[in-house]
């Protein structure tokens, strides 16, 4: 699946529009949409321009970083345990 489809960026919400599909694109633009990305002609289809509502870039970011510092904490804690445990292994 490409990373600039409808589905990845921004589900049922979106439009993907071809470059000369003026029609699609006007929809898009009446609804509100911005262009999110731009997928690359293959041989197959043309050029087509994903259009979502304003703010979903900001939205998956967000979710991102939240589970980062999940992560991190997970690490830190992971961390601390092994620490100790080592140490009181050496001690006994």
């Amino acid at each position: 699946m490409s990373p600039c489809s409808v589905e990845r960026k921004c589900s049922s919400a979106g439009r993907a529009c071809a470059a000369d599909d003026r029609g699609c694109q006007g929809l898009a633009i009446g609804d509100g949409l911005e262009i999110t990305c731009e997928r690359a002609a293959t041989e197959s289809e043309p050029v087509t321009y994903v259009y979502c509502p304003p703010g979903g870039q900001q939205r998956d970011s967000s979710a991102v970083w939240i589970l980062l510092f999940v992560a991190v904490g997970v690490a830190a804690i992971g961390a601390v345990v092994s620490a100790l445990v080592i140490r009181r292994n050496l001690r006994s």
